[in-house]
């Protein structure tokens, strides 16, 4: 396989340079998640930076996730898994009420919406999937299936994709609410009635539902955060 074209950067801030121009061919596809990049001394003189600005410029995009190094094989772009990517992030989101107020401000904007949508567009085979994460075992994997299966139900990959960036960074506000005393069985009968409004094709009940789980769920993620 040819190398892809890297383009020769400016000495001044290189290697913020570089770190943009490795992401940009990532997102141009022309470095694909697996793919093995040039080795160091190629790589650098593509670049046209110093070998030690080229391993800041790696150490960056390792520590984003974005590359990984393989002792002995080289560096690779990583699999991009939508998680390990916001895995930096996750500091951002310890619980605290201006992280709380912000993820469920976020969540109240696109899932209700997300409801409504999959109302609309939903058939059988997407209730029933429904239907079957209710029954899950495990209440916070559980959960996570129906929201998600209710974001692909709706048939929008963009607004599929960005719940899922919300799920990921919501992970921890999940696991504290699930513990509180009497919030599994209300949530239980809230997500039922969400699927009900969907079954019927109901926009407007799904969209009703949705918002008043979500509101509950954050009041109780914000008493259960309170120092």
């Amino acid at each position: 396989m040819d190398a892809p074209g890297f383009e020769r950067l400016r000495r001044s801030s290189a290697a913020s340079d570089a770190v943009r121009s490795i992401q940009r061919m990532i997102v141009d596809g022309r470095l694909r998640p697996g793919q093995r990049l040039p080795a160091e001394r190629e790589l650098s003189e593509m670049l046209g930076i110093s070998r030690p600005t080229l391993r800041e410029t790696i150490r960056s995009l390792v520590s984003l996730n974005i590359l990984e190094s393989r002792h002995g094989a080289g560096t690779f772009v990583s699999s991009l898994d939508t998680a390990a990517l916001l895995e930096p992030l996750q500091f951002v989101m310890a619980l605290n009420e201006r992280t709380i107020d912000e993820l469920f401000e976020a969540r109240l904007l696109l899932e209700p919406a997300l409801a409504a949508l999959a109302a609309r567009r939903a058939g059988g085979a997407d209730v029933a999937a429904m239907r079957a994460a209710l029954d899950g075992p495990d209440p916070v994997a559980a959960d996570t299936e129906l929201h998600r299966l209710i974001a692909e139900a709706a048939g929008n990959a963009l607004l599929t994709t960005m719940l899922r960036t919300l799920a990921t960074l919501g992970a921890q506000s999940r696991r504290l609410t699930a513990a509180a005393p009497g919030v599994l069985p209300r949530t239980a009968e809230e997500h039922a009635a969400i699927v009900d409004a969907i079954e019927r094709g109901d926009a407007d009940g799904a969209r009703a539902a949705m918002t008043a789980h979500l509101e509950r769920i954050a009041a109780v993620a914000r008493e259960s955060a309170a120092p």
